[in-house]
């Protein structure tokens, strides 16, 4: 069964405006894709084909996203990836993934995540196109630290076969299909402190949702001696730093916890979590600026400045706060305005 939701949320031509490169010379398709993943054994298979290789790729702090087609029937052979994390997800035909002692026949109704500690081989059927993500591997180990508060016991490795027609796939589809239509048209992977928590929403589905060779606990915060001083310590760092992309996993590492006590002690200690504090920190500093400013896109340039994408859902958060809506906050009758 093919899942739905992959044409209905990605435009036609992802990525169009972040063409990486074009030939059908075998080398220079070699060279090329390497620069974007890693250096590796690629042979077409049988006679008679064009390579046509066409690769668009956009890159991220730690997650990059990319479209590539091979014209042709193509085997290849990287060894190990390494550095980095690779899902994919054919849109047009099929590849089969060998990874780990899987084999993985990929197609629209099932992606692949090979790890970068195991070895693969892939067969890439000719004429098939695929999205793939291009995910940090010292990033992904970082949010697991900060997820769980141990670093993985060895290299983290996932099961590499991924059925999008399971309630888990048909998520991970919905969040990769919204990054990729934003990727290719929007603004929000432009602003810095959207697009660090939106790479870090993906890494953490990734470890909490997919199938993987690390066991997790949740953590017990009730018998926990952690004291509420960590507290403390986080809200300290996210005044001083609220200008700057945090993440939950940036707040816990400078609070000395982690992700999941840095959140059971902000719904223990301050009836809210750390992202909603956050949230009304950059909040405060947009009211102050709108004080201090007047003039047509003024709200939406400093709501935007503070990383505040969904301006309905700004003025709404804006009005809980203060009671009125951006556009209606005016200077001290005492204070001079900045044009």
């Amino acid at each position: 069964m093919t899942p739905h939701g992959i044409s209905a949320v990605r435009p036609d031509s992802p990525l169009a405006r972040f063409p990486r490169f074009a030939s059908d010379d075998l080398d220079e398709v070699r060279a090329q894709v390497g620069r974007v993943f890693c250096e590796h054994d690629l042979r077409v298979i049988g006679p008679g084909q064009r390579l046509d290789t066409r690769l668009y790729f956009r890159s991220g702090r730690n997650v990059g996203l990319g479209r590539m087609c091979y014209g042709a029937g193509v085997d290849i052979d990287p060894g190990m990836l390494k550095d980095f994390f690779l899902l994919q997800m054919p849109v047009r035909g099929h590849e089969t993934i060998v990874a780990g002692g899987h084999t993985v026949h990929s197609t629209l109704a099932m992606a692949s995540m090979v790890s970068p500690s195991l070895a693969f081989h892939m067969r890439h059927g000719a004429g098939t196109e695929k999205l793939f993500l291009r995910i940090d591997r010292a990033a992904l180990e970082r949010q697991f630290l900060q997820l769980y508060g141990r670093p993985p016991r060895g290299a983290i490795e996932f099961v590499p076969g991924i059925d999008l027609g399971s309630a888990t796939g048909r998520a991970l589809l919905r969040l990769t299909g919204w990054m990729f239509a934003e990727a290719s048209d929007g603004a929000m992977l432009e602003q810095p402190l959207v697009s660090v928590r939106i790479e870090e929403v993906l890494m953490t589905t990734l470890l909490e949702s997919l199938a993987h060779n690390q066991t997790l606990a949740a953590p017990d915060f009730s018998s926990s001696t952690v004291s509420p001083r960590f507290v403390r310590r986080a809200i300290d760092h996210m005044q001083a730093h609220c200008h700057e992309p945090l993440t939950a996993g940036d707040i816990a590492q400078r609070a000395g916890v982690s992700a999941r006590s840095l959140f059971s002690g902000f719904r223990t200690y301050r009836g809210t979590t750390p992202m909603a504090f956050l949230r009304d920190l950059r909040l405060d500093k947009v009211h102050a600026e709108l004080q201090q400013v007047s003039g047509p896109g003024a709200v939406t340039a400093t709501a935007m400045r503070w990383g505040f994408m969904h301006l309905g859902q700004f003025s709404a958060a804006y009005r809980r706060r203060f009671g009125i809506l951006p556009s209606q906050t005016r200077a001290p009758t005492d204070a001079p305005q900045r044009k």
